[in-house]
């Protein structure tokens, strides 16, 4: 949706709020599918919930194709973010069945980065399949690729290395409930919660929705720009996620550092976009971009500190309370965004509205859920037991 958004405003015609549901329900549909899932992965495993949760996503990438309306399109962006929901939970519990110890910090690091071509392919292929070949094509072709990866899925894909004790199945759905509650009663659980609460949910609401607004209509920047922007914060991805997951598996001590510094960073790089006077220029806003965007591999370290706190029968759960975290953050800020934007103009202005005062505004009520997420990661850390280590 990051490069869809103008495209999908004009399809609907619709006001910020109205296209800010279509991220935000697709996100809330994540968010509250993160603990069942969970509780399943602890269940059944992780390659059954991988194949399920890409048929999903292929059936609400069709609805989003053919959507007559706004709503069938919020309906299929709702599949699409249940389907995403059984998968980036579901490789973490992989990565963690075939390896462990500073090996799985590497690699579930590694491969979430790998996963984050994903955005690559919708600031470039998709963003001209869109121009080109019209909304229902590139959404259909969307659809597909969830089927090949479905198709890949059962044919390449183990719970397990050979020869390891199988955990799923061992334990019934009740017992899956009460694993989770125990993760969430371990105050170590809940820092990783706010860690990605903290972390993430900046990088995410731009690149999924408001990127391509913020910086085509307001900043004055080409639809060209916009697409190199998310395309080098994807790029980015790959140089700092590497360091992020050495610090993780050779320096853990330094993960709540870590933390405080990419929040810190973060809040001064939007700090900077706000203040400076009229239009910034094309430099600084690929430099503040970039630095926003590294909140996204540094959110994998909530996944870092909840394997540290839950055994491997439990971690499904553990990882899918955890995750719910950035996307709980990322809806309301994206939601919150779009509220201030209708609120100083008027909703039938069109694109208008979306000139560079009113995201000031906007884009400064993040800080209020960056402000709880950090406090609250600080109470749950004094709390832990194993402070002194992380």
């Amino acid at each position: 949706m990051g490069v869809a958004t103008l495209t999908a405003s004009e399809r609907f015609d619709t006001n910020a709020q109205q296209l800010a549901t279509l991220a935000v329900f697709q996100l809330v549909v994540y968010a509250a599918m993160q603990i069942p899932v969970g509780i399943l992965l602890d269940r059944f495993g992780a390659k059954l919930l991988l194949g399920v949760g890409a048929a999903i996503m292929a059936v609400g990438q069709l609805i989003v194709a053919f959507a007559p309306a706004l709503e069938y399109a919020v309906l299929g962006r709702m599949l699409v973010g249940m389907g995403d929901s059984f998968t980036f939970i579901s490789m973490i519990r992989m990565v963690n069945g075939w390896y462990s110890g500073s090996k799985a910090s590497k690699l579930q690091q590694y491969l979430s980065t790998i996963g984050q071509t994903g955005q690559f392919f919708s600031a470039v292929p998709f963003w001209l399949m869109l121009e080109t070949l019209g909304w229902q094509p590139a959404f259909a072709i969307m659809a597909t690729a969830s089927l090949l990866v479905l198709l890949l899925v059962i044919s390449f894909t183990s719970n397990e290395a050979p020869g390891t004790k199988h955990l799923e199945g061992s334990v019934s759905l009740r017992g899956a409930i009460n694993q989770l509650v125990e993760n969430v009663r371990n105050p170590g659980i809940r820092m990783a919660f706010w860690t990605h609460f903290s972390t993430q949910p900046t990088t995410t609401s731009i690149s999924l929705l408001w990127a391509v607004p913020y910086l085509v209509t307001a900043e004055g920047q080409s639809h060209e720009f916009a697409a190199l922007t998310l395309t080098l914060m994807v790029v980015f991805g790959f140089v700092t996620g590497p360091i992020i997951a050495e610090i993780c598996a050779r320096a853990p001590e330094l993960r709540t550092k870590l933390v405080y510094s990419v929040v810190g960073s973060t809040v001064a790089a939007w700090l900077v976009l706000l203040l400076v006077p009229g239009k910034a220029s094309s430099g600084l806003l690929l430099a503040c971009f970039l630095v926003i965007s590294i909140g996204g591999p540094a959110s994998m370290v909530a996944f870092d500190f909840s394997k540290d706190f839950a055994p491997r029968q439990r971690l499904g759960s553990a990882n899918g309370f955890a995750n719910v975290g950035g996307f709980l953050a990322t809806f309301v800020m994206m939601y919150l965004t779009g509220l201030v934007i209708d609120l100083l103009h008027d909703p039938a202005s069109g694109v208008d509205r979306y000139n560079v005062d009113s995201f000031r505004w906007g884009f400064a009520a993040q800080f209020i859920v960056i402000a709880v997420g950090i406090t609250l990661f600080t109470i749950e850390k004094r709390r832990t037991s194993l402070s002194s280590s992380l």
